[in-house]
């Protein structure tokens, strides 16, 4: 019996093969999104899960040093901050202090190099994690021997040794900003740490600052501090006892501390470094989702649309003895086939799709477990998709033929359908265009305070800068050469420098201090750049040093209304103000900044290595609109002769800022791509069943003298309806959405009319031609075979 109804099945299945082909397409590609990002959401959030006491482990924060006002806050500390927390309060059973000193540097064995992870842990670490030492002692945890001694771990052994005992062995830990080796010999052999956390490690060493004079550790600021409470501690009592405490001037005066919990860090702090963006991970399976949603509904509407166009069928098959219960299950394993059909095609998507998404996610798990993992995803899904099935199934069977024929909303199922498969497309098409809007917006706007298209620079070691400058304005490619010799390299600082002024001009009695953001900068360079300047002058080479520029926002926070000339610090005047210059992530509020010319005597870039300090000249270039591939080869050819940097292109830079919104972007174009297909075929399928169900209505009208133009301005009234009904729905609601989502952003682009229009526009262009290709092939059929059939 269940091959019978299997062979009925296929048979349907081919009957309809174009709508089903469709149907089957978006399913396997919602099935993928939804399972692959809903994977990445669990393994997002499992980090550090699997410590035994992870649900009391919490992670100390306090606001970030650069800027006390902002919103973020910043977990690097004070060495001995660990165990003052574990002193001071009782809810805390256990504390530790941590640091990662050099995250992502290559360990050296036998001049090959191995990525590593070394971290420092001062002697509390293996009370608090399960970390056991497996072969030696703890003679690496002692402060006064164990300084350049590290423990390794039983995994990263095997790969530097193999069968040998690492024990005694000695490996060497490159710092490429130092030029030198650091050496460290192994004494011990310790189990590994989940590398599924955010502090894994390969080698193990004693934190040597113990040793330091403790009034230098409080004010030195590179740990991070995690501490355990006990089960029965009352969170926020202890929240609020911890941001109203202050641990005094002589321990650094912190205050305003926070904690966040473990297991939640990967996903919620924003220093963490990420391809996506946690909460576009969210959208990522959100959009899966509705991908299958949009897929059900047109497989539905096409399925109940075919099952009142086999009623006679369905009632020929009771009447030969078949029952409710048989009905149900032939039906049940049609829709049960097109789900496998689509679990199959999806899991041929996924071995297409895997090495991106293990690469933008970082995901490390092997492929049978992703697959196993996805697979409950998915069957999840299929199960709640075969209820909504049975429901539809069971409401329809309980209606008789003649109710169902002189139901006047007959058709309600199917319009309502077809509403919401319009409301998801056009809701996709609308957000993904705001979105590539705003990256265009970002990537050409002049609001950004600056110019950063068709530029770079490079840093030019000792002598040479201005022999390697005149051989870079013989490159066609390059239009403009500036020999910085003081300036920046990069427009984005890595690391900025601040610092807080407590005097200034007409300064409001209730204000003690503001902290300003600080930057050297040459005239050169402030035109290379193009900064933008409000009010004032430029500074120019015959400046003296206490001359600055001041930004907009630091203008608001000294309270000034014509600032130009007013003083600040005791020692700076202002001679201009420039527009903000936003050369952070777009995300990033601009804080109060001024510029400088650095001091004759500073130099900005140095190294040193064998005892030889060198010192860098930057040199600035344009270059022509789309050319930067062969000019970059151009410049790789010509700096050989020179000791050099890497080539640095700003374009390239800041577009790292936006990989987050590019991803998503990719992301949301296949899956709008997907949902209008959907919904395109759709349309052609239920005009085509609607078009086979009023055959005889278009034969009539025919007759009665009715033309082609007619019989289609009838169909297509009825869905451009359809069409300003899903637009009304979709509009406003993606407009809340996507202004929700524009407010991230300091500069942000306004949704102009035209994509309201242009979607509409484009979708009832879709409309007519779906519905006008069908109709007319119906409306040229003979009339009178048309009734005669009937």
């Amino acid at each position: 019996m269940f091959l019978h109804y299997l062979k009925i099945a296929f048979r349907n299945m081919w009957k309809y093969k174009s709508q089903t082909l469709i149907s089957v397409s978006g399913l396997a590609v919602g099935f993928t999104c939804f399972a692959l990002a809903t994977l990445w959401i669990v393994y997002e959030m499992s980090f550090d899960s699997f410590h035994k006491n992870a649900k009391q482990m919490y992670v100390v924060y306090r606001p970030s040093p650069y800027n006390p006002t902002a919103s973020s806050n910043y977990r690097l500390h004070p060495y001995p901050l660990a165990a003052y927390l574990k002193e001071t309060f009782p809810e805390v059973s256990n504390a530790i202090s941590i640091r990662s000193e050099s995250l992502g540097i290559s360990v050296a064995k036998e001049d090959v190099e191995f990525p590593s992870f070394l971290t420092t842990v001062d002697s509390s670490f293996f009370s608090m994690v399960d970390v056991k030492i497996l072969e030696s002692n703890r003679d690496f945890l002692i402060p006064e021997s164990g300084k350049n001694k590290v423990a390794i771990t039983r995994e990263k052994a095997r790969q530097l040794f193999g069968n040998e005992n690492p024990i005694g062995k000695t490996v060497y830990n490159y710092n490429p900003y130092r030029e030198f080796y650091y050496n460290f010999e192994i004494c011990a052999i310790i189990s590994e740490m989940s590398k599924h956390s955010n502090y894994a490690f390969d080698f193990l060493k004693i934190s040597a600052t113990s040793l330091t004079n403790p009034t230098t550790l409080w004010n030195s600021w590179g740990d991070q501090t995690i501490i355990e409470l006990f089960p029965e501690t009352n969170i926020e009592t202890f929240e609020k006892k911890l941001y109203e405490h202050n641990t005094g001037e002589d321990k650094g005066n912190i205050n305003k501390m926070t904690i966040k919990p473990l297991t939640t860090i990967r996903y919620t702090d924003p220093a963490i470094s990420r391809e996506v963006k946690f909460e576009y991970i969210f959208i990522f399976a959100l959009s899966g989702l509705l991908v299958v949603l949009c897929s059900l509904i047109n497989y539905l509407t096409l399925f109940v649309s075919r099952f009142r166009m086999r009623q006679k069928e369905l009632a020929l098959r009771m009447v030969c003895g078949a029952s409710g219960r048989s009905l149900l299950t032939m039906l049940s394993v049609e829709f049960m086939l097109a789900l496998l059909f689509a679990v199959v095609l999806g899991y041929m998507l996924s071995q297409l799709a895997h090495k991106p998404f293990l690469t933008m996610s970082d995901i490390r798990m092997n492929m049978s477990a992703i697959y196993g993992k996805s697979i409950v995803y998915i069957g999840c899904v299929m199960l709640i998709s075969l209820l909504l099935f049975w429901l539809i199934l069971f409401i329809y069977q309980h209606r008789s033929l003649n109710v169902s024929i002189r139901k006047s909303n007959k058709k309600l199922f199917r319009k309502i359908s077809v509403i919401v498969q319009l409301v998801i497309s056009v809701g996709f098409a609308f957000c993904t265009i705001i979105i590539l809007n705003q990256m265009y917006f970002l990537q050409h706007t002049t609001e950004l305070g600056f110019s950063f298209q068709n530029r770079g620079s490079l840093v030019v070691w000792g002598e040479g800068s201005d022999v390697l400058a005149n051989q870079l304005q013989q490159i066609p490619e390059i239009t403009e050469v500036v020999d910085n010799t003081k300036g920046l390299m990069q427009l984005m600082p890595l690391f900025p420098s601040s610092r807080d002024i407590s005097s200034w001009d007409n300064q409001p009695a209730d204000m003690e201090r503001i902290r300003l953001e600080r930057t050297y900068i040459s005239p050169e360079y402030a035109a290379f750049y193009d900064f933008q300047l409000l009010a004032g002058e430029m500074l120019t080479d015959s400046d003296p040093e206490t001359l600055v520029l001041i930004n907009e926002t630091a203008v608001k926070a000294f309270g000034w209304d014509d600032p130009v000339g007013k003083h600040f610090d005791g020692r700076y005047r202002v001679k201009g103000v420039i527009k903000d210059i936003c050369n952070f992530a777009p995300t990033v509020q601009v804080n109060p900044h001024y510029y400088l010319k650095p001091p004759p005597e500073m130099e900005v870039y140095s190294k040193g290595s064998g005892g030889i300090t060198s010192y860098g000249t930057v040199v600035l270039f344009r270059y022509r609109e789309g050319m930067w591939k062969s000019c970059k080869a151009k410049i790789e050819q010509l700096i050989n002769k020179f000791d050099t940097d890497n080539i640095y292109n700003a374009e390239e830079e800041y577009d790292k800022f936006l990989k987050s919104e590019n991803a998503l972007l990719k992301l949301l174009s296949v899956v709008s791509a997907v949902c209008i297909l959907i919904c395109v075929f759709g349309f052609v399928s239920l005009v085509s069943l609607t078009c086979e169900e009023r055959r005889k209505e278009i034969a009539i009208r025919k007759i009665n003298g009715a033309t082609s133009g007619d019989i289609l301005s009838i169909f297509t009234k009825e869905y451009f309806l359809l069409l300003i009904i899903g637009a009304a729905i979709a509009f406003p609601a993606g407009f809340l959405i996507m202004q929700r989502w524009l407010e991230q952003y300091v500069k942000q682009t306004n949704i102009p009319v035209w994509i309201y229009l242009s979607i509409i526009c484009v979708m009832a262009l879709i409309i007519v031609l779906c519905v006008g290709w069908r109709v007319r092939k119906a409306s040229v059929e003979n009339p009178a075979e048309v009734v005669k059939t009937e």
